[in-house]
């Protein structure tokens, strides 16, 4: 585009947005506060010298700062951003997540949390090796490690692209600020820091949201007006109850497919039992669950209304066709910054809270990975010494600070790679839904064994992994096509009509650009899917093999590693028979307890 008909349309359609004085002292104000948590709780709070403080905060915590550092742990920039986009593109289908938050609470309380909270362990892989063995846990623990080291570097860019879209300050300047503020607070806070750090942060972005949201409706007219010019738009999709797994998105996708890929993030993350396990008893932790599933789906109904009246404002003045900006990720910013611009600090503040957002999910990312890696692969070779705990605390601080500057480092190779948004997070679909099988079959197949858990995981990889490859093969290829719904720029300036004045129409399912070279057919299985379909193999491959190899004697399993729905249907515990007057009355009682409940 020329420059002098980029200022033509900028006038006459469109604004340069830029940052302001107040928007940048909030903005800094707010980073500030995070690192004077840090200080507190590093420096003047509880000494963070023991495992217990360091990941679980003393195990103090109540429930709403717990829950409130879930929802921010969950909710990263990436979601905020790309849930109106999605929106503004392809619908309001997203807005099943009601069903998906409902149904990904009630295994959560039923299924994970009653064994993890039971058996009170630091990490959650250690589950793993109690239930299977220790190459289990080490492989599930070198997946998540590797998962989360790679995750973190997009999570950062997207809000750090966003800023420097709205300040002109260069990416390369702002992502090192960011995560050092996040590596401060986490390495000298521990949970404690991280947690109420999340809080504040999350109160924030969700204040700054609600307040764009309605300042949003009053430009364009009201809940009614948003929702007519939506609907001429086709933009209201709710009930697309097409059962094929190959549909981009439907009812199904949201409501079932994303709940393996939310068991993931929130079931059997070291991330959220870390925190579950923060509180004192498993009522707090249920409580938590609940204000976090019901605040989990507020969020995002507001940012799918945030999707809507985005589109019935520039529905007839598309800023992606017009290349106002340069990649569809930035649309969010450009909408606050539109709509918000008479408001001094609003813009700062909300840009603050996208940012915020990406400093809860690195900080929670980089907290649980020191205990992850010091736990499964430091501590094992560690000789034993009196100051072990302190040691461990320490170890765990140096982990954070070399993890964060790996992660700072692979963000600026993130930049060179070019828009990975959409790749980076069907390739999260890899390991979630091995991850996911690996456990619920520990969990819920009492005669699994380590070799179906084993072969399971292996298999839920590789599969995956070929689907995913194989389906970003054909996206560049053109070969598999997912066009947005039908968009017009026919309200900007017409000067040049082959630029400004398209309208595109938008197929209900993938198109391939040839008839001849149709794309595979599991490589157009849709990415809503892919958390469920590796979570199926681990499962199917799992119990397969395990009966293949022989089962073990449920008698002689520990009940304690199965949640009570699986307990209540396990035989009777063998009892050796011993004299009586060589066992402690205390066991004896504990003993006949635990006949009584079976």
């Amino acid at each position: 585009m020329a420059e002098n008909e980029t200022s033509t349309l900028l006038e006459n359609g469109l604004k340069q947005l830029t940052f302001g004085w107040t928007d940048y002292t909030l903005f800094s104000s707010l980073l500030g506060v995070s690192v004077l948590i840090g200080i507190y709780f590093g420096c003047f709070g509880k000494k963070q010298d023991n495992t217990t403080e360091y990941l679980l905060g003393g195990k103090t915590m109540t429930y709403f700062p717990v829950a409130m550092s879930l929802i921010a742990s969950h909710i990263s920039a990436v979601s905020l951003l790309a849930i109106p986009v999605e929106v503004y593109q392809y619908g309001t289908q997203y807005a099943v997540c009601i069903f998906t938050s409902l149904i990904t609470c009630v295994l959560l309380s039923v299924i994970y949390l009653p064994v993890f909270y039971r058996l009170q362990l630091t990490s959650t892989f250690e589950y793993l090796e109690l239930r299977f063995t220790r190459v289990v846990r080490l492989f599930a623990s070198f997946l998540y490690t590797f998962a989360s080291v790679v995750y973190v570097p997009l999570i950062v860019y997207v809000p750090a692209l966003a800023f420097s879209q709205a300040t002109d300050i260069n990416l390369h300047l702002i992502t090192p600020i960011i995560c050092i503020v996040c590596i401060f607070y986490t390495t000298i806070g521990g949970l404690k820091a991280v947690v109420w750090a999340d809080t504040v942060q999350m109160t924030v972005t969700m204040g700054s949201l609600f307040a764009v949201f309605t300042l949003g409706l009053i430009t364009v007219g009201g809940v009614s007006e948003t929702w007519r010019i939506a609907g001429e738009g086709s933009r209201i999709v709710f009930w697309n109850m097409d059962p094929s797994p190959f549909t981009r998105n439907s009812f199904w996708g949201m409501s079932v497919g994303m709940v393996m890929t939310w068991i993931a993030g929130l079931g059997i993350s070291q991330i959220s039992i870390q925190r579950f396990l923060s509180v004192p008893n498993i009522k707090e932790a249920y409580k938590s669950i609940a204000l976090m599933g019901v605040c989990m789906v507020i969020v995002k109904w507001v940012s799918v209304f945030t999707g809507l009246i985005m589109f019935a404002k520039y529905h007839n003045c598309d800023p992606i066709s017009t290349q106002v900006i340069s990649r569809s990720d930035q649309l969010l910013p450009y909408y606050v910054m539109d709509v918000a611009s008479n408001v001094p600090g609003l813009p700062g503040l909300f840009l603050a809270g996208l940012v915020s957002a990406g400093l809860s999910t690195m900080s929670a990312n980089l907290n649980t990975v020191a205990g992850t890696i010091y736990e499964d692969f430091i501590d094992p070779w560690l000789p034993d010494s009196d100051n072990k705990e302190k040691r461990a605390a320490n170890i765990m601080k140096a982990t954070v600070v070399i993890t964060g500057l790996i992660c700072m480092g692979l963000v600026l190779l993130v930049d060179r790679l070019g828009d990975i948004f959409r790749a980076s997070m069907t390739l999260h679909g890899i390991t979630s839904g091995a991850m996911v099988g690996i456990f619920t079959l520990g969990m819920l197949v009492p005669w699994a064994t380590s070799k179906g858990a084993i072969a399971g995981g292996l298999i839920s990889l590789l599969t995956m992994l070929w689907i995913i490859v194989g389906a970003q093969v054909n996206m560049v290829k053109k070969r598999l096509v997912y066009p947005p719904l039908p968009i017009s720029s026919d309200g900007c300036t017409k000067m040049n009509n082959y630029l400004f004045n398209q309208t595109t129409t938008t197929p209900a399912n993938p198109t391939s650009s040839t008839e001849k070279e149709e794309p595979f057919i599991l490589f157009t299985i849709s990415f809503m899917y892919y958390a469920l379909v590796g979570f199926l193999i681990v499962m199917i491959v799992g119990t397969v093999v395990s009966f293949i190899f022989g089962v073990p004697d449920l008698k002689d399993v520990d009940r304690n590693l199965f949640p009570p729905i699986v307990q209540r249907f396990l035989p009777a515990k063998k009892y050796t028979e011993v004299p009586m007057h060589s066992i402690p009355t205390t066991l004896v009682m504990d003993a006949e307890k635990e006949k009584l409940s079976s």
